[in-house]
């Protein structure tokens, strides 16, 4: 008797741009708030989220040491000396922002975390080893769910009902891939003949994927009670910044980051504080400190988990977007944007890609004088309707009906093709 998908729960392999171990630490992304929708959702029976696949030795190593050796906490299932397979429990999934509740009864465990080095050595061998560790779980109606263009062969690990890629930037017009260009073009190429639906970040990657069917433009989103209510409690390292407040939050990075509008704008107001809430990248900190070390009013605060964001973004008097305007930027959509409206900020932004959406509520400039005026003007004018108007628009982006959207389509897909 043919099955009725209809009435069928899936179970989802899904290939991470990150390691669990990472968000459970505080680090989010499209991603994480993605898989942890969906493990919300009564319609998916099981997830396993295979860790970042490394290709160099230095991410191998890490992997190894933190993820195959320690992470995430829980009941081991398979593993050998370079790869663990892990059934999570509640109580660890709850170490991350998502708090999830009680499953139906159908399954002991929602969430397997598969981790392995073996991808350095060697791609296939490495997916030879997953398969293997999947037979344990009894899964059924797969949908494998993709993050990860370095490797080709992450949709075909198994069969499956439905291969699904969600293209969270142009990885091609990132500075940490330009040694890997030729293997990243081979995939992509593959990806879009091979995959049966396709997200995209930007507008742009769906023109990078040549417009074909079932390719959805679906922008970033917000975990909106997260933001919603402001916390009180902030770190001494902010609290303490001579008034007015303007931040930032989010990775210092070469590829994003435009370092001569924040020394323009850093130089013309001394008197105000300039604030950055993330890490900075490694190999940028070199072009930070000679461009803007010698700045009294720049302040770098670092990395915060994920819990302390909204404190930080309730003390920024503006939130800005600094960012490039360039080949990276027109295929990323920005988290920040919506974090900083949920907490009523008046934002300043150069035309980046998605930005345009959020005209009516968010300041855009394209030099470096216009954006001061605008931040200038975003001082002067920031009323308690202002502020209102700005959490309402985040109110309407949450990753909840992101996620719904894209399982929506999913469903919808395997219906077809069953019919």
């Amino acid at each position: 008797m043919e099955e009725n998908i209809k009435e069928e729960k899936i179970d989802v392999i899904m290939f991470n741009m990150s390691a669990y171990s990472e968000w459970q630490q505080g680090y989010v992304n499209r991603n994480s708030h993605i898989l942890h929708e969906f493990l919300r959702d009564p319609r998916i029976r099981k997830i396993v989220a295979v860790d970042y696949l490394p290709f160099t030795f230095k991410r191998a190593l890490k992997v190894w040491l933190q993820d195959v050796l320690h992470w995430p906490r829980g009941k081991k299932m398979s593993g050998r000396l370079f790869s663990r397979l892990t059934a999570v429990a509640n109580s660890e999934i709850n170490k991350t922002v998502y708090k999830v509740g009680g499953f139906d009864n159908e399954v002991s465990y929602k969430l397997f975390v598969y981790s392995t080095v073996l991808s350095w050595f060697s791609e296939s061998l490495a997916m030879k080893d997953l398969a293997q560790a999947l037979q344990k779980l009894n899964l059924k109606n797969i949908v494998v769910w993709s993050y990860l263009p370095i490797f080709g062969k992450c949709l075909e690990v198994v069969p499956s009902r439905l291969k699904v890629f969600d293209a969270v930037d142009n990885w091609l017009n990132h500075s940490a891939y330009q040694k890997i260009l030729p293997r990243l073009k081979k995939n992509y190429a593959a990806i879009g003949q091979t995959a049966d639906l396709i997200f995209t970040t930007s507008q742009d990657m769906v023109d990078f994927f040549e417009h074909r069917p079932d390719c959805y433009y679906l922008p970033n989103g917000i975990r909106w009670h997260h933001f919603k209510d402001l916390p009180k409690l902030v770190g001494r390292d902010i609290a303490t910044l001579p008034k007015p407040v303007i931040g930032y939050v989010g990775i210092i990075q070469q590829d994003r980051i435009d370092l001569d509008l924040i020394a323009y704008l850093a130089e013309t107001n001394p008197k105000k504080s300039f604030a950055f809430v993330g890490p900075v990248w490694p190999n940028f900190k070199k072009r930070v400190k000679e461009k803007l070390g010698q700045l009294n009013n720049v302040y770098w605060l670092g990395r915060k988990h994920y819990w302390e964001v909204p404190a930080y973004i309730s003390k920024f008097d503006v939130a800005i977007v600094p960012h490039l305007v360039n080949e990276f930027g027109k295929h990323t959509s920005l988290l920040k944007v919506l974090e900083y409206l949920a907490c009523g900020k008046p934002v300043v932004s150069t035309p980046t890609a998605g930005t345009g959406a959020f005209k009516t509520v968010i300041k855009l400039a394209d030099t470096p004088v216009k954006f001061n005026q605008a931040l200038l003007d975003a001082l002067e004018s920031n009323t308690e309707r202002d502020q209102e108007r700005r959490r309402h628009t985040a109110a309407q982006h949450t990753w909840a009906k992101r996620a719904q959207f894209m399982l929506d389509k999913v469903f919808a897909k395997l219906t077809n093709a069953n019919e």
